[in-house]
């Protein structure tokens, strides 16, 4: 099957929905489907190098672009001729959208127009959610053949918010590839490669911004300094992550503020970590956090599920689908996500895991069980295959039945076929 792919961003952009795509569409690739995806330019990306996929780039992709230009009937045109030419060229089977319902609506809208014409199913995966008109108009009235919610805390408002049928979302959960992501048997030794030897490793892999609460694993660190003096904070998400609300340069100066005011920049480590690397430093992790302090909660949270499938203990916020991987005292611990008391829960559970490495053992390898379980790419693959196949067949058989109703004779005087003679009889 040949799939079309959309998306606002592609890597070297890191970041979950991201992450996303090159587990579920490589793993796709593998199985024998043919993958096109249609996304914004970046300047440290060849497009020819991914032999797994075919990347066309477009500024119309660019929500940095599109945000500079005012709603017009000029820019819903050329996004329109730029999703046509991609159909054309490509011919795809079936596209799937991801958080194509919120931002820009030309995208969505041009879709639903130009599938109705080409006669191809249309998939959108939401990744977030916002309780606005924008949302609910592009969640109910582009003609999605089907809607995918990466957790149930995101299937939630797409019932009772945006009223759709219940049945025309499902939840699929992100898989993860269990084969990159895996335990090592020497965990020093992988310390000793990232130049981390001796250290306690405490491991932030979230995008750094206040809503996914980096200030107060800061603060947190600054708690256990006393009694762990080696410990380290490593904070990810500082390379050329998606940055929706323009908040990383003044929240990496409050960053700055806040590590000199606790003096705990000999304990904070910030890496941009590659695709390649990421393993690298959740396999060198004593404890992974997640604390999300955002509002409307977490989507799902892709890297914790990186982190139980190396077998590291991982530490979450009860916030929206984190609480869907993570199990308080089976796989790691889930605290609550009151911006007043969260450092100092971060600290109380990340210092019992570093104390008790029988309970880090215990909480990580039943992370490993879990992800085995639960987030394996190929299977989050095979269940995506599998609606795909459903979409294109129903896609098929309603085309001919059009054609079935077009044809098929009728009775009666003047109709077509009301002449006609069965000569096998004569």
């Amino acid at each position: 099957m040949k799939i079309g792919v959309l998306h606002w961003a592609f890597p070297p952009v890191v970041g979950g929905v991201e992450s996303h795509l090159v587990y579920l569409y490589e793993e796709l690739a593998k199985r024998g489907h043919e993958i096109v995806l249609l996304t914004a330019p970046h300047p440290a990306r060849d497009d020819r190098a991914w032999d797994w996929i075919k990347i066309t780039s477009d500024k119309y992709m660019s929500l940095e672009f599109l945000q500079r230009m005012p709603p017009s009937a000029e820019r819903y045109e050329k996004v329109r001729e730029m999703i046509e030419r991609f159909i054309q060229d490509e011919q795809p089977e079936i596209i799937h959208a991801h958080n194509f319902h919120y931002f820009i609506p030309d995208h969505a809208e041009c879709l639903d127009e130009l599938s109705a014409r080409y006669g191809i199913p249309i998939v959108l995966t939401i990744h977030n959610y916002w309780e606005d008109d924008l949302c609910r108009h592009l969640m109910r009235d582009v003609r999605w053949d089907k809607i995918v919610a990466v957790s149930y805390h995101m299937k939630s408002p797409c019932i009772f918010d945006s009223k759709l049928a219940p049945d025309q979302v499902e939840v699929h959960y992100h898989g993860v590839d269990l084969g990159k992501y895996a335990p090592v048997a020497d965990a020093e030794a992988m310390k000793k490669k990232l130049g981390l030897a001796g250290r306690k490793v405490v491991f932030h892999p979230a995008r750094a911004c206040k809503s996914k609460g980096t200030l107060h694993s800061i603060e947190a660190v600054s708690r256990l300094m006393a009694k762990h003096p080696e410990v380290c904070l490593i904070v990810s998400g500082n390379g050329d992550s998606v940055d929706f609300e323009n908040e990383r340069p003044a929240f990496r100066q409050c960053i700055r503020e806040t590590i000199k005011d606790l003096k705990v920049g000999d304990n904070i480590l910030f890496i941009a970590a590659s695709n390649e690397e990421m393993p690298w430093y959740m396999q060198a992790s004593d404890v992974i956090l997640y604390p999300t302090i955002m509002p409307q909660g977490e989507a799902f949270g892709i890297a914790p599920v990186e982190g139980m499938a190396c077998g590291k203990p991982v530490i979450v916020t009860r916030s929206g689908g984190l609480v869907e991987s993570t199990q308080h005292g089976i796989n790691g611990f889930v605290i609550e996500a009151d911006p007043d008391t969260l450092a100092a829960r971060l600290a109380e559970h990340i210092d019992r895991l570093l104390c008790d490495q029988a309970l880090a053992g215990y909480l990580g390898s039943n992370g490993r069980e879990l992800a085995l379980e639960r987030f394996d790419n190929r299977k989050m693959a095979l269940k995506m295959e599998d609606l795909y196949r459903r979409l294109a067949n129903a896609s098929i058989v309603e085309r001919v039945d059009r054609m079935d109703s077009m044809i098929k004779p009728r009775t009666g005087q003047g109709s077509v076929g009301a002449h006609f003679v069965d000569r096998s009889k004569t």
